[in-house]
């Protein structure tokens, strides 16, 4: 759901385009209508939007000193502006899109759609940034051709290499293929009970069932994969496994 204020001095203008807004998009909440650059500044303290619709002229006001009173990486912005010329500027401010009055709904549309894949991109950037520094302790988040894909790590019985890629085997039966290298999961896995038995697999030490001894030996998984473990691997996966 995406929350939007409307910054606009024109009584008529703001009620036209909130009715735009509630007919067109079921997705888009309007938080708050404001008139000058204290009022807006306001809303978006309390409000914290993610979209702004952003009138350039209010009164003797510039809309763009709202951009300086507030933190313009939290919300997306949508210049709404009677001059064409305005349309540089708005760019130059880093708005994701602008539309002319009188209002057309087409343009709207569009510039709605520019600002929520903005806001989903931010988002999932933000989610892989709390991956990367440890907030989701029992998650890895994996990079597929289809996204992003967040994988319990207890779900995990072992990644095999593939060349540069790596293939997660799931305890389900499942299988996600991604482009990073082994050694990346390897180093970002080190301290969740996974380790390297061999060059080309790393195997969640919860998901052994048996360990058959020969040179190297071999692994039975949870999920029926038979891993053969590398010589050089041997002592340090009986250090795990017998202390």
């Amino acid at each position: 759901m995406l929350k939007a204020i409307i910054i606009e001095d024109n009584r008529k203008s703001a009620e036209l385009l909130q009715e735009y807004i509630k007919n067109l998009f079921c997705d888009v909440s309007i938080a708050g209508i404001a008139k000058t650059v204290d009022e807006a500044a306001d809303i978006i303290f309390k409000e914290k939007p993610n979209l702004v619709f952003l009138d350039i002229n209010l009164q003797e006001e510039s809309g763009f000193d709202i951009l300086k009173r507030t933190n313009p990486d939290d919300y997306e912005v949508i210049v709404t502006t009677a001059y064409s010329e305005h349309s540089l500027q708005a760019i130059k401010n880093s708005a994701i899109d602008y539309i002319l009055k009188p209002y057309d709904t087409e343009d709207l549309k569009k510039a709605v759609a520019k600002a929520r894949k903005q806001i989903g991109l931010k988002h999932s950037s933000r989610i892989v940034d709390a991956a990367e520094h440890g907030k989701l302790d029992d998650r890895i988040y994996v990079s597929t051709l289809d996204g992003l894909i967040f994988l319990k790590m207890d779900d995990i019985v072992c990644i095999e290499a593939d060349s540069s890629y790596s293939e997660f085997h799931l305890f389900n039966g499942s299988k996600v293929v991604t482009s990073k290298r082994l050694s990346i999961y390897e180093e970002q896995l080190k301290n969740h009970l996974f380790i390297r038995v061999h060059k080309s697999y790393l195997i969640n030490l919860k998901h052994i069932a048996r360990y058959q001894r020969g040179r190297g030996g071999y692994l039975e998984m949870s999920n029926g994969m038979i891993i053969k473990v590398g010589e050089s691997k041997k002592e340090e996966l009986l250090k795990h496994l017998i202390g």
